[in-house]
């Protein structure tokens, strides 16, 4: 029968006024945003207007180990 008894620690007003009063907002935040990015790396990184360039560098490849038998 008890189960649905308010406990003294909880609050006891559902809706009430804020703590704070309300502050008006600045132009910049109510500033809208352009466009969103293009949700890849490449854009997000800002490489999409970037050069890109590639090196070659030759390698030898490694002979394996003589064995002595």
């Amino acid at each position: 029968m008890g189960l649905f008894v308010q406990r003294p620690e909880e609050p006891s007003e559902w809706a009430g006024l804020p703590g704070e009063p309300v502050r008006p907002r600045s132009r910049a935040e109510e500033l809208l945003d352009d466009a969103a990015p293009e949700a890849s790396p490449v854009s997000l990184l800002g490489l999409m207007d970037a050069p890109v360039t590639s090196v070659q560098i030759p390698v030898q490849t490694a002979e394996p180990p003589a064995t002595a038998d």
